[in-house]
């Protein structure tokens, strides 16, 4: 079979060449919401990529002997000219990020979905923590399919929250990739720069000069810091967080450490019924003895969720209501708190 010229597969299948893309086998990610075309010296390279990104019925056109045909995807043949493979629709362009912006953008255009046009950043906040809640929940399981998932509803909500921006005209997805990108590339001139690492304690030391050198850069002064100490730790953070962040960036901010010990400041907070001043004491005392308080509520909280799923179970084997189990084994679950004791300290 003898090649055909560009010139002559663009002008069988009526083609534009600035319209399409040409599949490149160094360089293999393509943008599938664009029409592909593959000549031969390609095909093998390009098949397994092809077959990931379209489905197996979906119709391509193939040149072959000169003349166009139609064909599946699955059965795309190795002795044609050129194949092109259409321009896939957001939805079904499941692969990329360009899909998946184009699917919520539609979602929250004027003629989209009723429920999605008439969310906002701040309704949709609920619903973003839940998903990275649960995304936590994952990778504390180990549960790489969990994680495959949640993910992907994480970054569903940053698409739907650049969406609801881009319409409001406040800011792009570009402008949030521009702002991303280039922080990071900045606060790492070790990786993207020509200097050395150095010690731990060089590289915190350089990115809190980058730090002073971006605020600088943003008219803020080091003489009047725009934030305080305390301002950059949310709001929205778990309060066993937020307490323990509080508590060591007032100390970095140059605050004396308390004379009163935790564990004494404990007492006094169980003697006057102050059950805020309590955990706020027993978060000190994590910090002292360098253990993350979020963490550790956490670890107790499924001891005593396991124990007492266990009470259920010998419950239900045994017909009877975990009302009815005699004192030591309710007792048992909550003695299941202090299994993990040793190891926190």
């Amino acid at each position: 079979m003898s090649a055909l010229s560009l010139d002559a597969i663009c002008v069988a299948l009526d083609l534009a060449p600035h319209a399409v893309q040409a599949f490149d086998p160094e360089h293999p990610t393509f943008d599938a919401q664009r029409p592909l075309l593959v000549l031969p010296p390609q095909f093998e390279a390009a098949r397994p990529e092809v077959r990931r990104r379209y489905a197996a019925s979906k119709s391509a056109r193939v040149v072959r002997g000169g003349t166009v045909e139609a064909c599946a995807v699955a059965a795309l043949p190795l002795d044609a000219e050129a194949w092109l493979l259409p321009a896939l629709a957001p939805e079904e362009d499941l692969r990329a990020l360009a899909g998946l912006r184009g699917v919520m953008e539609r979602l929250f255009a004027p003629d989209g979905c009723p429920w999605d046009r008439e969310q906002t950043p701040e309704s949709l906040r609920r619903y973003l923590l839940e998903e990275t809640y649960e995304l936590v929940d994952a990778i504390d399981r180990g549960d790489s399919d969990g994680m495959r998932e949640e993910l992907g509803d994480v970054l569903a909500h940053m698409f739907m929250q650049t969406a609801l921006a881009q319409q409001a005209g406040t800011f792009s997805l570009e402008d949030v990739l521009e702002y991303a990108t280039a922080k990071f590339v900045r606060r790492h001139p070790h990786v993207f720069g020509e200097e050395e690492a150095g010690s731990m304690e060089a590289l915190l030391d350089r990115w809190e000069t980058i730090k002073r050198a971006e605020r600088a850069a943003k008219g803020e002064s080091e003489d009047a810091p725009v934030e305080g100490a305390l301002d950059s730790i949310p709001l929205a953070a778990p309060a066993l967080v937020r307490t323990q962040s509080l508590i060591g960036r007032a100390g970095t901010g140059g605050l004396a450490p308390s004379s009163t010990p935790p564990t004494e400041a404990a007492r006094a907070a169980l003697d006057a019924g102050d059950v805020g001043a309590l955990l706020f004491a027993a978060v000190r005392l994590a910090r002292e003895r360098d253990v993350d308080a979020e963490e550790a509520l956490r670890l107790t909280s499924e001891r005593f969720a396991s124990a007492f799923r266990a009470l259920e179970t010998v419950s239900r084997a045994s017909d009877a209501e975990v009302a009815a189990q005699d004192a030591g084994t309710h007792a048992a679950v909550w003695d299941a708190v202090a299994g993990g004791r040793e190891s926190a300290q």
